[in-house]
């Protein structure tokens, strides 16, 4: 028999460590790939409720009148709407004074809010809308 002599072929722990590297990396790319479909899902979801948000905004830019305080709604199984309107004066505060400014100011903020998966996620427009003071008090 001839001892010098070695057989050029892998040794068992060789192709253990060799499956267990190719193992770790297939893992990590299938993570990678779940989590790029995860974020895919997210950013539907937040395009549809922006567009949600710039609709009942526009919705809110076309009403003759506002009313103070919160209205809620729903657009679809998935989505819940939620609407605050808030006066803001234009005066100084603190000052009293007869003067009432021709134009009534407010502060809207309109949420978009769902569920993705165990989690709440809120999308929010803010804007201001100016109405004539005149008008705004005979529609309310």
């Amino acid at each position: 028999m001839n001892r010098g002599k070695r057989n050029p072929g892998f040794t068992l722990i060789e192709v253990v460590v060799a499956l267990a590297i190719l193992g770790i990396g297939l893992v990590v790319i299938i993570e990678l790939f779940g989590g790029g479909l995860r974020l895919g899902r997210v950013s539907q979801e937040y395009t549809k409720a922006s567009g949600y948000a710039r609709m009942k905004m526009e919705e809110i830019n076309l009403a003759s009148a506002l009313e103070e305080g919160i209205q809620q709604g729903e657009f679809d199984g998935q989505f819940r709407w939620q609407v605050e309107v808030k006066k803001v004066s234009l005066l100084p505060p603190g000052q009293e004074t007869s003067y009432r400014p021709p134009v009534d100011l407010f502060w809207v903020r309109v949420d978009i809010l769902w569920k993705s998966g165990s989690k709440e996620r809120v999308a929010a427009l803010e804007s201001y809308r100016l109405l004539k003071a005149e008008e705004n008090e005979q529609s309310g």
